[in-house]
């Protein structure tokens, strides 16, 4: 069933959205007053709706001058409605209001040991990455990264195809793998030798990053 994607009505219930989906106190969201300051000064700010009901949202910001992509700060699926390909419809309406604002790529991060977001970052949407961020946001109060340090895959998602050389390479983990220890230097010395991530999958109980050499615009 197709989301219905518009500014949002009600910025309150968007910090509440946020708290149920990555478990965080109040403190940790980003606050509704930043939000209606942000879309009113070139954010783009969407929520998405399903049957007139709030599922999902979309924060993201302009970069530094000099640097023109738009910065997705964060998406978010409500619990419930994750795993039904609703997240990928947010991506896309993100990625068609970046188009008519002239940008050409979207950067964000993730964490590279969420095998559900390697898969619509990487194979589904086709992003790709060559910067991996040691502890990017340091302690974070929430379910997901609580007691972890945030290392992150900083990715880069050109809106008009890029050009990818055969795999070189991978990079491999264990399902349900937290220790960032072992892949950290495997990324940061596969990107020092100027590979990006360019495909992930799932093989027997791995979650396996296929790296090679991008040629983006």
């Amino acid at each position: 069933m197709a989301l219905t994607f518009g500014s949002p009505t009600d910025l309150v219930a968007l910090e509440k959205l946020q708290q149920r989906v990555w478990g965080c106190p109040a403190e940790e969201v980003v606050p509704a007053h930043l939000l209606q300051a942000h879309q009113h000064h070139g954010a783009c700010l969407l929520e998405a709706r399903l049957q007139g009901q709030l599922v999902g949202m979309a924060y993201a910001f302009p970069s530094s001058p000099g640097n023109h992509y738009l910065y997705s700060h964060l998406t978010a699926i409500a619990p419930e409605f994750q795993g039904q390909g609703y997240g990928r419809q947010l991506k896309q309406a993100q990625a068609n209001w970046a188009k008519d604002h002239g940008y050409k790529r979207i950067v964000w991060t993730y964490d590279p040991l969420q095998p559900g977001n390697a898969w619509l970052n990487i194979t589904r949407l086709g992003a790709v990455s060559n910067r991996y961020l040691v502890n990017y946001y340091g302690e974070l109060d929430d379910q997901l990264n609580r007691g972890q340090p945030t290392d992150r895959l900083e990715v880069d998602w050109w809106l008009e195809p890029v050009l990818k050389e055969p795999v070189h390479e991978t990079i491999s983990f264990e399902l349900g793998n937290r220790s960032h220890q072992q892949t950290r230097e495997l990324f940061l010395d596969a990107f020092e030798r100027g590979l990006s991530v360019i495909h992930f999958e799932i093989q027997a109980q791995q979650g396996v990053y296929s790296l090679g050499v991008v040629h983006a615009h």
